[in-house]
């Protein structure tokens, strides 16, 4: 049995669950095929069990029949054993049967506890945690973090599989080099990786370069990570509280016990510092077997940029004494007995006295503003936890998260995927409050925003509305970076701007959460922050990416666009994306200026918010780039990057575009689709056009077009955008290589969220576009204990399309809805069809030439 899910028991009069790990094929079996193996091993005939039987068409609806269940009675929400005592004994052996010897040893009833698990769990596993499958996405581009931590957590132990990896340090399908322990999920370039552990049942050669030929048995559930690594043979277990991370080795009977520490490991290590790759530069470890520690200090260069500079603190404390020990230093033979050492790529090796126990424990801990601070850390969150309780912490903690929304209905492997992407939704940003610079003091800090040129379009929303709190926690830091580093940036990370990918995107997720009436932000702070985007170029001869504030934002206010000759050196001018996402920033400026800004704020605004027209050609119909005197570039190919590129640059940098083409951006007008329409002769002209964008060029995970399914409401055409959003659902599975793209922090599982739910945001405004609800029933549950609810009993893969729709009863004809109607508490009712209507067709969404809406 090759993976693993994890369903949680109830014994009777326990007041907590109980874990319960059982494996299960990733892909590529049947659901009976698992569960018939499952009684060969344990003993019994699947068709004896009378949770047997499924529904047909949707094997995860268990249901009883007739027949009585063999061996004691358990419960699982309902299930009784004949006693607590028994149920107990049972679980708990049950859940380290696979990993400790062999099933059949087990006493009948214990075997027919963890075979009732196995039958039950598509049945009763009907909490979001139990449906989250965190590989999705770790093949192909996805890039997404497999390993265990807490929702917006500090770190995040997890497995790394060398060079090659993408951003989060893990692929699926390569061999495990170590266990460090912080990373990023869902991003285009590496970052963190520090201080690896790697269990060695065997002899040192060079520690440097150890990795497990395979691996067997990887589990992954929220909060939890497991494997157990070949051919040594040992078990890692991870798990995690805030800010310490929790490692559990299990060493085969007889085996030799040693850790090698590897403090200079980070990703990746290669080279010199750049964005793929950063180095270690200085640090030093220390060893003291009287305190059974390891700690120390490292300072890094690189990941994410070539020239930034970032120090960690961490200390590692393990449950057993040390029988033996020593520091090394990469391509040399192992020191004996030396306690400290200095270098870049050091570490330490620790070798555990052969006795009964074959567990050793660790706790690690890290900080950026001290070693005393990590040693608070293993004090405060872990002193008296053990691995077992820190689990199951981290598990509620998720259970807590994940419940925000709830769905019922669609097919087992589309509640996987919108469980999984929720969960991925909350991997960041992270929470560093108390580890931010001293200029910060102790205000709430959230780290890592990788990048808001993605979030603020799916993530944002979706977290001003599940998770308010936390967005405004976001937007509280983003002024923050203003006020003690001069901007708000784009992107952030390790205490450091990263560059610009195009516009001030800050501006969209201060408006989208000003328009939605977020408490606990000081709204005038908020102008001044976003209004130095709007208006002050922090280098107006900038020949490159900045790291804050716009690029040439002189050149944009002198001619009315970013003109694509504005450098006569540097060339990725990306001038037609930038002109596009300046209006679409100025717009959410103005959002905030209207009321606290000057009227010569407001009038300038105003104008500028138009300035997409200034790059719009009528004769080829496209948005194009423009020179300093006013004439296009050419010649023109509307599916080429680059100015001469050909239409094979999709991706990278141009003159004119950013991640797309003419046929993605011509689109991205998010503020002003009916100006959009109008400048296309009319709403027919310009769904034809949108449809060929659609059908031909769309991409679900790039987020220029992210959109573009959406767009169709603003012309009449609900029924289509209906039609496509569930068309691009085919994108995306519930297998390793589920997401169609990077994660972008979870832009793409939000979108996916969104999507499926039958709702989505145009970021910065104060609504959301109607689409197709995937499930029967999905209810959202608001900070203050309301829910909205979404009801669509007839939805199905051929009931896309809505013919009827009431709000809290009232008859609703509009394709869009109030974020004011929702956060009240709504309850919407879907009529579902499997053919399209005019229903929403007369009312389209609010637009700035169209007026404030309905």
């Amino acid at each position: 049995m090759e993976a693993a899910i994890f369903c949680s028991w109830r014994c009777a009069g326990a007041s907590t669950a109980v874990p319960c790990e059982v494996r299960r094929p990733h892909e590529g079996a049947t659901l009976t095929g698992w569960h018939d193996r499952a009684f060969a091993v344990l003993g019994g005939h699947p068709e004896e069990h009378p949770a047997r039987r499924y529904e047909d068409g949707d094997p995860g609806a268990a249901r009883q029949t007739s027949g009585s269940s063999p061996g004691p009675r358990y419960r699982k929400r309902g299930h009784k054993f004949r006693n607590s005592g028994q149920c107990r004994v049972a679980l708990r052996s049950a859940a380290l049967a696979f990993a400790t010897g062999p099933i059949m040893t087990l006493r009948p009833s214990i075997r027919a506890a963890l075979l009732y698990c196995l039958l039950t769990y598509d049945a009763a596993a009907k909490e979001p945690v139990d449906q989250v499958d965190p590989f999705i996405g770790t093949l192909g581009e996805g890039n997404v973090f497999a390993g265990a931590t807490l929702p917006f957590g500090f770190l995040q132990p997890g497995p790394d599989t060398g060079p090659g990896s993408g951003a989060s340090g893990y692929k699926h399908d390569k061999p495990i080099t170590g266990f460090s322990q912080q990373h990023i999920s869902g991003m285009g370039g590496p970052l963190y990786g520090h201080l690896s552990l790697m269990p060695v049942a065997g002899a040192f050669i060079d520690p440097a370069r150890l990795a497990a030929a395979g691996k067997s048995d990887e589990v992954a559930t929220p909060g939890y990570y497991a494997v157990t690594l070949q051919p040594s043979g040992v078990r890692v277990e991870l798990t995690a509280t805030r800010h310490v991370a929790l490692h559990r080795h299990t060493f085969p009977a007889g085996a030799a016990r040693s850790v090698a520490l590897d403090i200079g490991h980070v990703l990746y290590g290669a080279g010199k510092p750049s964005w793929n790759s950063a180095r270690p530069v200085k640090g030093e470890v220390r060893i003291d077997p009287a305190r059974r520690e390891v700690s120390g200090h490292m300072t890094y260069q690189g990941g994410r940029s070539s020239a930034r500079r970032y120090k960690i603190h961490f200390v590692a404390r393990f449950d057993q004494a040390f029988a033996d020990f020593g520091a090394w230093t990469a391509g040399a033979s192992p020191q004996v007995r030396v306690a400290h050492l200095e270098g870049e790529r050091i570490g330490a090796w620790l070798r555990f006295a052969e006795t009964e126990a074959s567990v050793v424990g660790a706790r690690v801990a890290l900080s950026y503003t001290g070693l005393e601070q990590a040693h608070a850390y293993l004090e405060q969150e872990t002193h008296d936890v053990a691995f077992e309780r820190a689990r199951m912490d981290a598990r509620a903690a998720w259970g807590e998260v994940l419940g925000k929304i709830t769905v019922e209905g669609g097919t087992r492997d589309q509640r996987t995927q919108f469980h999984s992407a929720m969960y991925r939704i909350h991997m960041t940003p992270n929470d560093w409050t108390g580890e931010a610079p001293a200029r910060y003091g102790t205000a709430t800090y959230y780290e890592n925003m990788l990048c808001l040129w993605d979030t603020f379009r799916t993530v944002n929303p979706l977290l001003t509305l599940i998770q308010p709190t936390v967005q405004a926690g976001i937007v509280n830091t983003l002024i923050n970076y203003y006020k003690h580093d001069g901007w708000t940036g784009d992107a952030h990370s390790a205490h450091h701007y990263e560059h610009v990918q195009n516009g001030s995107s800050a501006d969209v997720v201060v408006a989208d959460a000003f328009v939605k009436k977020l408490p606990g932000i000081d709204w005038r702070d908020a102008y001044a922050a976003i209004r130095k985007n709007a208006f002050v170029d922090d280098d107006p001869a900038i020949d490159g990416r900045p790291d804050k504030g716009r690029f040439r934002l002189d050149d944009y206010r002198k001619h009315g666009y970013v003109p694509v000759d504005a450098s006569s050196t540097y060339k990725a001018i990306q001038a037609v994306s930038r002109t596009l996402e300046y209006a679409h920033n100025d717009h959410a400026v103005l959002t905030l200026a209207r009321r606290f800004g000057s009227t010569e704020d407001v009038a300038e605004l105003e104008r500028r918010v138009l300035w997409y027209r200034n790059v719009w050609d009528g004769e080829t119909r496209f948005m194009r780039g423009k020179r300093k005197d006013g004439s296009w570039l050419a010649p023109f190919d509307p599916v080429a990057n680059a100015h001469g590129s050909g239409a094979g640059l999709w991706y990278g940098t141009g003159e004119q575009y950013y991640e797309g083409s003419a046929w993605t951006w011509s689109w991205h007008v998010p503020h002003d689709v009916q100006g959009l329409i109008t400048l296309n002769f009319g709403n027919e002209r310009f769904v034809e056009r949108l449809r060929t964008a659609v059908d031909r060029h769309y991409e679900a995970y790039n987020e220029p077009g992210m959109l573009q399914t959406f767009l169709f409401s603003h012309a009449g055409r609900p029924d289509l955008t209906q039609h496509y959003s569930r068309h691009a659902l085919r994108h995306f599975s519930a297998t390793p290589a589920g997401l169609p793209g990077n994660d972008d922090s979870g832009t793409t599982s939000a979108w996916l969220v969104w999507a499926m739910l039958g709702l989505y945001p145009n970021a910065g405004q104060d609504w959301y576009y109607i689409g197709s609800p995937v499930f029967t029933r999905a209810q959202i549950h608001l900070a203050d204990g309301k829910r909205v609810t979404l009801e669509a009993p007839a939805a199905s893969v051929a009931n896309k399309y809505i013919a009827a729709l009431t709000v809290n009863g009232r008859a609703w004809t509009q394709p869009w809805i109030r974020h004011a109607d929702l956060v009240g508490g709504a309850t919407l009712k879907f009529t579902m069809s499997d053919k399209p209507g005019k229903w929403g067709s007369a009312f389209p969404p609010p637009s700035h030439s169209r007026g404030p809406g309905r």
